[in-house]
């Protein structure tokens, strides 16, 4: 994740809206960085102010919160409204402390209960999660420090029910500021962006980030459904939010992003980048299970990064087998891909 820091502001008129402002809190997580809260400020004879993303629950986050808030010339007392991005710690932790503080509402996706769930699942859950992992040859050791590590993220935020769950295409009518939600899955099922069609303004969450590609994290099925292809759904969702003609694109991490269609371009060119080294690998080792696959492409982080390390892997994987460049089968309690053919570029 990016770790860029970047200062409280209102935007001018000139770089966007001056409706707009933003309130960088810190994550406390290692190689996280900060995360950006926006603001959308109040139309005159209005006092709706709204809040997009509010950082996690740490004392630390809840003072730069308020601290920026004042810098702003407003209080968490003012906040009507919050409105996610998704659900995950950097992004949901203080809400149920800003509601508490405002009386707020709070409007997310409506599959922000899976996020939460993936986050602090309940126990038949987590046997199922425990079940994949051993498929795909994951060691019992990296899959306890990976939930140890999710244990101390989902500690940093209290999940509070939403008061609106917001469909994809909903509009979010906010007095001469509205907002498109935009359905975006990949990094997670809930994520969203938003669109500001006058002042042409993207707030992106995770799903666009300046300085680095989102990771498309691993999805557990329920029932006896296929798993979701997470990198498959990102690309789509990419797709999806290319058209429209942003001047300015918002991220949760970071500095704003003035060309999402080059952006969108770089993380294209960086996937076929990846899905050539899995070929390479693959046709080099034969049958291989994902995590072997891991080892290879990641010699330095699939001991302390297991859960972004097999999501890329999964990812790719299931890219290379939708395209019928390998073949996958599950053989003793394992699931492994063969090599077939490399994929052009995109």
């Amino acid at each position: 994740m990016a770790t860029e820091e970047v200062d409280v502001r209102r935007f001018s008129a000139k770089e966007s809206s001056t409706r707009v402002g933003r309130i960088p809190t810190p994550s406390g997580f290692p190689g996280l960085g900060d995360i950006n809260s926006y603001l959308i400020f109040p139309e005159d004879n209005s006092d709706e102010l709204i809040l997009i993303d509010t950082g996690v629950r740490s004392d630390e986050a809840w003072q730069s919160l308020n601290d920026g808030l004042k810098q702003l010339d407003c209080r968490v007392e003012d906040i009507t409204k919050i409105i996610l991005t998704h659900g995950h710690t950097d992004h949901y932790g203080q809400a149920h402390r800003i509601h508490k503080a405002s009386g707020c509402e709070l409007w997310a996706h409506e599959n922000l209960w899976m996020t939460i769930e993936r986050m602090q699942p309940p126990p038949d859950r987590l046997e199922k999660e425990l079940y994949y992992y051993s498929l795909w040859g994951v060691d019992q050791e990296l899959v306890d420090k990976a939930l140890a590590r999710r244990a101390g993220f989902a500690s940093t935020y209290e999940a509070m029910e939403p008061t609106h769950l917001l469909k994809d295409g909903e509009q979010i009518d906010i007095p001469g500021f509205n907002l498109e939600t935009v359905h975006t899955p990949g990094h997670c099922p809930d994520e969203v962006i938003y669109w500001q069609a006058e002042s042409q303004v993207i707030f992106s969450g995770d799903h666009l980030l300046p300085h680095i590609t989102p990771v498309c994290l691993l999805q557990i099925p329920y029932g006896d459904e296929a798993r979701p292809p997470s990198l498959i759904q990102y690309q789509a969702s990419l797709a999806k939010v290319a058209p429209y003609p942003a001047r300015v694109t918002y991220p949760s991490h970071g500095e704003p992003i003035l060309d999402h269609c080059e952006l969108i371009n770089s993380y294209n060119l960086s996937t076929d980048r990846r899905l050539l080294k899995i070929s390479r690998i693959l046709e080099k080792g034969g049958w291989m299970n994902p995590m072997e696959i891991a080892k290879e492409l990641f010699p330095k982080a699939w001991q302390e990064q297991m859960v972004p390390v097999m999501s890329e892997i999964l990812g790719h994987c299931d890219i290379l087998e939708a395209g019928g460049h390998v073949a996958m089968e599950e053989k003793a309690g394992l699931i492994r891909y063969r090599y077939i053919s490399t994929p052009p570029p995109s």
